[in-house]
């Protein structure tokens, strides 16, 4: 078919469209080519693979317990991705374990990766995952058209811009060069060819006029010219020299490399064509064996589909790095696992492979068994971690039993001060009651010798203020077996109930009295008369108790007397301000973000447990509902302030 001829200006404007168009075409194909491939690797094949391993181990232990719901749970996770098409599980004897997704074909939109399931070693089931590259297809299809749509776009505003200078500039003044050039070849050389216009075009003019005035030197320029050819001639022999030696130079490096190397000759089929020492000693064969030869043949390869694969990767990409396979010194030597890395390069119009194998048999063996310590540290962290639970289970057994001492502790001491209390009263109420008898017995002897006005007064007398010290002594034992009844009650069980807490208060100093009284310290309260709460008292008493308590063992540590005070204020109709403070020695800073920690005490051995302010920080935040704080500086005392609602919240009180 014969082309037409074309124009100048057609010709200029084709050159132009075909300027613009085929370089941002190709590079267009080539960016999204690439974009293709990376896009797939990385969001199909990468993915593939880390399905396809995260599968094999956590199908494991579902294929061998037969358990289908763990097994569809995570084929289900990874079906979740849009780009899964099928994943398949099948046990030991071929039957399908699991199944999802849609049958598929052998065609290249579709990747798969194949597992083995093991369980302790063996192998109980085989995984099969098929990923679907035809979303990538379709944006890379999208961008591409995109980009053909911009380029046409821009290829008719070139014309648009191009065609009226390509006319006026070039196209006109190429015409009248060509005019010119023909009279220049008739021989007609009178008629001056200079233009005045200083661009290209008009250079070229004085060029073509110069060169009119200088044809007539041109044949005894011819002589010099040949003599400059000569000169480049033997410039160029010389060139060829330095390039046999440098190849010679190639052939050295590349024969000492430490890396075994091969090139190969790829025509269909794959042909060696030159190996270095190194590849004759890893691969224990002579250099001439290897020659028109290549690995499959030589039988080098233990798996041949992993030369398949390998090959495959360097004719698709055109390079190939850290590919693994393992290998054979000579047709029936030992196996060694190798680095292989390679490119295709283009020589003299043949397509020539060069390869590289480095023996990392030894780094393989290392990095497995890093993998078996690996895997048997993560059996000894599980049972450390198991023993560990175990501990921590004990530790909180053996606090809440301490706990539970703590309390029966407080109640015994309570017990043992209002004994001492009761000692007496009743004690005088007994010498009373002995000597009302003694009286009556004399009375009675008196009666059978004869009755005087005056036995008779003195009598009365007697009994009268026996019976008022009798009744004032035992008065008080009532009332601080009432006080002790109420105190026991509320502290031995979390009964909720109204109270006053001034007198709720005035009970509980007076069941502290012996305690207080033996310390030689004060307690003194200041609470309003008419606060009412509707609350847990007996937690409250344990809290007073437990506060008064620590302040008596560790404030007035070196003192002969001190004080505590007890003082509450309202905080709007809701809530009251419970204050408890000593003038002791105060509290050191370092302790004081401690205070309420479980064990912490500065008088370990010496009657401190450490759970005392404990309790009190569970008792005050989880039953009664509010908050507690503690303010101090040294040398000037401790304040415990707390903010308590007067009616406690609705929740299961804790048992601490």
């Amino acid at each position: 078919m014969k082309i037409p001829s074309l124009s100048l200006r057609q010709t200029l404007m084709v050159g132009v469209a075909a300027g613009i168009l085929l370089p941002a075409l190709f590079f267009a194909g080539f960016q999204v080519t690439s974009k293709l491939r990376t896009e797939r690797a990385l969001r199909v094949e990468a993915p593939l693979n880390q399905y396809a391993d995260v599968l094999s181990r956590g199908m494991a232990v579902a294929v061998w317990n037969l358990d289908r719901g763990v097994a569809i749970e995570l084929v289900e996770a990874v079906m979740r991705n849009p780009d899964v098409v099928n994943v398949s599980v099948t046990d030991e004897f071929g039957e399908t374990f699991v199944q999802r997704g849609e049958p598929t074909d052998d065609s290249a939109r579709f990747l798969s990766e194949k597992r083995d399931i093991t369980y302790n070693g063996a192998r109980v089931g085989s995984l099969s995952v098929v990923m679907s590259s035809q979303r990538i297809e379709r944006e890379a299809r999208s961008e591409l058209l995109r980009f053909a749509g911009a380029l046409a776009l821009q290829v008719a505003l070139a014309f648009a811009f191009i065609w009226p200078l390509f006319n006026s500039r070039i196209v006109l003044p190429i015409l009248r060069l060509r005019e010119g050039a023909s009279r220049l070849a008739r021989g007609e050389l009178n008629e001056s060819m200079a233009s005045e216009k200083k661009d290209e075009m008009g250079q070229l003019s004085n060029a073509l006029d110069t060169m009119r005035l200088d044809l007539g030197a041109l044949l005894t320029e011819r002589e010099q010219k040949t003599e400059a050819l000569q000169r480049e001639l033997e410039e160029r022999a010389r060139t060829e020299e330095a390039l046999r030696v440098s190849q010679t130079k190639f052939a050295a490096i590349f024969d000492a490399s430490p890396i075994a190397m091969s090139v190969s000759l790829v025509e269909g089929d794959v042909r060696t064509i030159d190996v270095n020492s190194a590849w004759s000693r890893v691969f224990g064969m002579e250099r001439g064996v290897a020659m028109g030869t290549n690995g499959l043949r030589m039988g080098i390869w233990v798996d041949p589909a992993e030369r398949s694969r390998c090959l495959e990767i360097v004719e698709r990409t055109g390079e190939i790095s850290n590919f693994k396979a393992w290998m054979r010194r000579g047709s029936h030597g030992a196996e060694i696992y190798c680095d292989i890395s390679g490119r295709m390069v283009a020589l003299g119009g043949e397509r020539v492979l060069i390869m590289a194998f480095d023996d990392i048999t030894e780094k393989h063996r290392y990095e497995e068994n890093i993998l078996q310590l690996n895997s048997t540290l993560e059996h000894r962290v599980q049972e450390r971690t198991q023993e560990l639970t175990d501990a921590m289970g004990q530790l909180r057994a053996a606090q809440s039993e301490l706990v539970r001492t703590e309390k029966m502790s407080a109640l015994g001491s309570l017990v043992a001060g209002i004994a001492h209390e009761l000692n007496t009263p009743i004690g005088n109420s007994l010498t009373v009651a002995s000597t009302l008898q003694d009286h009556a017995a004399s009375f009675a002897y008196s009666m059978g010798k004869g009755l005087t006005r005056s036995r008779l007064d003195e009598f009365v007398t007697n009994t009268q203020q026996g019976a008022g010290i009798l009744m004032r002594g035992l008065q008080h034992a009532a009332e601080l077996v009432s006080s002790f009844k109420q105190v026991a009650v509320d502290q031995t069980s979390l009964n909720r109930r109204t109270f006053d807490l001034q007198s709720t208060v005035t009970e509980i100093l007076l069941t502290l009295g012996p305690s207080i009284r033996k310390s030689a310290h004060a307690v003194v309260s200041d609470i309003p008369a008419d606060i009412v709460m509707d609350s847990f008292p007996g937690p409250l008493g344990q809290v007073l108790t437990n506060l008064i308590n620590n302040a008596l063992l560790h404030a007035f540590e070196g003192r002969a007397h001190g004080t505590v005070s007890i003082r509450a204020v309202l905080e709007g109709a809701d809530r009251i301000h419970l204050l408890v403070s000593d003038d002791g020695c105060g509290i050191a800073q370092a302790h004081l973000a401690r205070v309420f920690d479980p064990f912490f005490t500065t008088k370990l051995g010496q009657g401190g447990s450490g759970l005392g302010l404990n309790i009190v920080y569970n008792l005050v935040t989880k039953t009664l509902g509010g908050t507690i704080h503690v303010a101090s500086n040294p040398g000037e005392g401790a304040t415990f302030s707390m903010s308590l609602p007067r009616k406690a919240p609705v929740i299961s009180p804790d048992a601490v």
